[in-house]
Protein backbone atom coordinates (compact mmCIF):
# COMPACT_ATOMS: atom_id res chain seq x y z
CA UNK A 1 0.00 0.00 0.00
CA UNK A 2 1.42 3.35 -1.03
CA UNK A 3 1.34 6.24 1.37
CA UNK A 4 0.54 9.61 -0.10
CA UNK A 5 2.92 12.38 0.87
CA UNK A 6 2.16 16.03 0.84
CA UNK A 7 4.97 18.20 -0.48
CA UNK A 8 6.15 20.85 1.93
CA UNK A 9 7.78 24.19 1.34
CA UNK A 10 11.46 24.53 2.21
CA UNK A 11 12.34 26.22 5.48
CA UNK A 12 13.32 29.87 5.38
CA UNK A 13 17.10 30.40 5.73
CA UNK A 14 16.72 31.82 9.26
CA UNK A 15 14.81 28.72 10.35
CA UNK A 16 17.41 26.43 8.78
CA UNK A 17 20.18 28.26 10.64
CA UNK A 18 18.30 28.07 13.93
CA UNK A 19 17.63 24.37 13.48
CA UNK A 20 21.29 23.69 12.66
CA UNK A 21 22.44 25.68 15.69
CA UNK A 22 20.06 23.73 17.92
CA UNK A 23 21.27 20.43 16.46
CA UNK A 24 24.88 21.32 17.23
CA UNK A 25 24.08 22.46 20.76
CA UNK A 26 22.29 19.17 21.40
CA UNK A 27 25.36 17.30 20.15
CA UNK A 28 27.56 19.34 22.51
CA UNK A 29 25.23 18.57 25.42
CA UNK A 30 25.26 14.87 24.56
CA UNK A 31 29.07 15.00 24.44
CA UNK A 32 29.29 16.57 27.90
CA UNK A 33 26.77 14.09 29.34
CA UNK A 34 28.70 11.17 27.86
CA UNK A 35 31.98 12.54 29.25
CA UNK A 36 30.45 12.71 32.73
CA UNK A 37 29.08 9.19 32.33
CA UNK A 38 32.52 7.98 31.26
CA UNK A 39 34.16 9.54 34.33
CA UNK A 40 31.54 7.96 36.62
CA UNK A 41 31.83 4.57 34.91
CA UNK A 42 35.60 4.53 35.12
CA UNK A 43 35.45 5.46 38.80
CA UNK A 44 33.62 2.19 39.51
CA UNK A 45 35.58 0.12 36.97
CA UNK A 46 32.60 -0.18 34.59
CA UNK A 47 34.71 -0.54 31.47
CA UNK A 48 31.81 -1.43 29.16
CA UNK A 49 29.91 1.65 30.30
CA UNK A 50 33.00 3.76 29.77
CA UNK A 51 33.49 2.37 26.25
CA UNK A 52 29.86 3.05 25.37
CA UNK A 53 30.20 6.61 26.62
CA UNK A 54 33.39 7.05 24.60
CA UNK A 55 31.56 5.87 21.47
CA UNK A 56 28.89 8.53 22.07
CA UNK A 57 31.57 11.17 22.65
CA UNK A 58 33.31 10.17 19.41
CA UNK A 59 30.07 10.43 17.40
CA UNK A 60 29.27 13.86 18.82
CA UNK A 61 32.84 15.09 18.32
CA UNK A 62 32.78 14.01 14.67
CA UNK A 63 29.49 15.84 14.13
CA UNK A 64 30.83 19.00 15.73
CA UNK A 65 34.14 18.75 13.89
CA UNK A 66 32.40 18.46 10.52
CA UNK A 67 30.44 21.59 11.35
CA UNK A 68 33.59 23.41 12.49
CA UNK A 69 32.16 23.88 16.00
CA UNK A 70 34.56 22.06 18.31
CA UNK A 71 34.50 25.26 20.33
CA UNK A 72 31.17 24.07 21.78
CA UNK A 73 33.04 21.33 23.66
CA UNK A 74 36.22 23.25 24.37
CA UNK A 75 38.18 21.84 21.44
CA UNK A 76 40.27 23.67 18.90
Amino acid sequence: MAVATTPTAPLPPAAEAALRSLELRVAASRYRDAAEHCRAASAVSDFEGCLAAQDEMRMCRCQLEQAGRLDLIGGA
